[in-house]
């Protein structure tokens, strides 16, 4: 997809157990705000430039309609769409996932470049097209925003912070000991 190339760090071993609920409490929701993401990603050792790079993954893949709708139909009682949205965006998220569409329709992340994994993200925020409410925050906010400027300017800049976060992430939770395993399939628990 054109992502930046970066040695993992191997060596980690697996945990027995994995379950949905217990990851849904360690990813951010669509609806957080700054303060919610920088909290997030700060008990996890991560800087909120951290935070704003490892966002930039939703250059790439697909979200459903259902974790944004709220804010192309019915953000609050004055305004029917968000208004932190690009207008002309909004009315072609309206037509791609209209009311009561079936809850498996999905679209792009990234409306511009959604099979290439550059800064377009960034891009796209400084023009009000991040699709949930936590990626248009990050430009909103007048906190983060000079981050999403700088990556947005510098695609190396955007994949340097990005290596930099994401092996990060990945010294997060490390097990060792006789915690968890090193599994022989790794598809399934040993």
């Amino acid at each position: 997809t054109g992502g930046p190339f970066y040695r993992v760090e191997l060596g980690r071993r697996d945990g027995r157990i994995s379950t949905k609920a217990s990851v849904q409490r360690q990813l951010p929701g669509p609806n957080f705000k700054l303060d919610q993401l920088n909290s997030m990603f700060a008990r996890h050792g991560l800087s909120q430039t951290d935070m704003i790079a490892l966002s930039g993954a939703h250059t790439i893949g697909f979200a459903h309609c259902g974790r944004f709708s709220k804010r192309i139909f019915n953000f609050s009682p004055r305004n029917t769409i968000d208004p932190t949205l690009n207008f002309r965006y909004a009315l072609q998220l309206r037509q791609m996932c209209p009311r009561n569409v079936d809850p498996r329709i999905a679209i792009n992340m990234d409306p511009t470049t959604p099979r290439t994994f550059d800064n377009a993200y960034y891009k796209n925020l400084q023009q009000g097209m991040g699709l949930f409410t936590s990626d248009q925050v990050l430009f909103s906010d007048p906190r983060s925003r000079g981050t999403v400027n700088l990556f947005a300017s510098s695609n190396a800049a955007f994949h340097n912070a990005f290596v930099a976060a994401i092996t990060k992430l990945g010294r997060v939770g490390v097990l060792t000991g006789k915690q968890g395993e090193i599994r022989r399939d790794c598809t399934r628990p040993n």
